[in-house]
């Protein structure tokens, strides 16, 4: 008969198996099944230690949710602190930082300046206008792609070339991060560029309705349906670097370092992700972010907007999870007021259309042009 060594044996070798399933109503299956074989006489021994190792796995299997509801899911990780990067070197040809980064100033052009209304997240009232960035918007250039291999070294440098030169004429970012990983500065960060489009997003005071203004625009060479990895190693290094500098000079907050995928919208129907470049495997923690894709979307739970089977085919499970805690707060919202959620989605429509006729009409007029911290 086994005695209570062989069962904490047992119950570490249970323990051990079930840290290989990464699902968590498949682990708890596991876990019923691995326990009832448990001798009796010594059952409570590893079933006691592995009930409490499942309560501390935080499953979702545990806790039973009404139907139609989106269990709350643990926070995002504490963001990694801004780091002190400061400029070692800046000419007309390049500048360089304490972190190692280099940003290549050839093509740089101007643009329109910055300057963009915020709204309060709370009231939904018009605040100040403001000129500096708000955050950073993270964007593949779904250009041509050669395999990145040492024979395709001239076609990858063609092919990069041209895609500055047509960024550079579009304005379309701030920012490009070529194959090679090097940083090239297009739209001058002073000035708004053409990269988000019809955008939403909103951090824990301001909401902000216009990305192009608001927000820098920082793109991958790179495409999503590329056959090979998105981004290269070189790419991961630079857009680290890249990113701690940008939120050391601007004290950019981390929540507001997102992907296009999880702001662009289509405001003639309503619904988001008219755009969808990094709905799924965009590096966040390698880039010293936390992963910002389980941010509930702000579109969806602010201002009422929708999303079709296009939009979810694209988006990752990590996506797909911040979608459904949109979905739980309209949900809980409209309970709160009485509402369907059906109806709720309309009130918060009309406070989007309302919301940007007043940033249009204040920002057209320049009423206010005081900077908010």
């Amino acid at each position: 008969m086994a005695g209570p060594f062989q069962a904490f044996r047992r119950a570490s070798e249970i323990d051990r198996r079930a840290t290989s399933y990464t699902d968590p109503i498949e682990r708890l299956r596991y876990l019923r099944r691995a326990t009832a074989q448990c001798p009796s006489r010594w059952r409570w021994i590893p079933c006691g230690v592995l009930v409490l190792v499942a309560l501390a796995w935080k499953s979702d299997a545990l806790v039973r949710h009404p139907k139609g509801t989106v269990p709350q899911r643990p926070s995002p990780a504490k963001p990694v602190p801004i780091a002190n990067v400061w400029p070692v070197e800046q000419t007309r040809e390049f500048d360089l930082y304490s972190n190692g980064l280099r940003i290549e100033n050839r093509l740089e052009v101007s643009n329109e300046p910055r300057l963009y209304r915020l709204i309060s997240r709370d009231s939904e009232a018009p605040g100040p206008l403001r000129s500096q960035p708000a955050g950073i918007v993270y964007h593949t250039s779904e250009s041509d792609q050669a395999p990145f291999e040492v024979e395709q070294k001239r076609a990858l440098q063609r092919i990069g070339q041209e895609l500055l030169l047509y960024v550079r004429n579009k304005r379309a970012y701030h920012f490009v991060i070529d194959r090679f990983g090097r940083v090239h500065r297009l739209v001058v960060e002073s000035d708004a560029a053409n990269h988000a489009g019809h955008s939403i997003w909103a951090d824990s005071k301001w909401s902000y309705l216009d990305l192009n203004n608001s927000f820098l625009g920082v793109a991958f060479e790179a495409s999503m349906h590329a056959e090979q990895s998105i981004i290269t190693e070189p790419q991961l290094h630079a857009a680290r670097a890249l990113t701690e500098m940008l939120r050391s000079k601007y004290n950019l907050p981390a929540e507001n370092c997102v992907v296009h995928a999880q702001v662009s919208i289509n405001p003639s129907n309503r619904r988001i992700g008219w755009h969808t470049d990094w709905g799924s495997g965009f590096p966040f923690r390698e880039i010293g972010l936390p992963d910002n894709y389980q941010v509930p979307i702000p579109s969806l739970y602010l201002f009422g907007f929708e999303y079709d089977p296009a939009f979810t085919a694209a988006a990752g499970p990590d996506l797909r999870r911040g979608l459904m805690s949109g979905e739980d707060r309209i949900r809980k919202a409209a309970a709160e007021r009485g509402m369907t959620p059906a109806a709720y989605r309309g009130f918060l429509q009309q406070r989007f259309r309302d919301a940007l006729s007043a940033v249009q009409q204040r920002t057209e007029g320049k009423e206010n042009t005081n900077e908010s911290n």
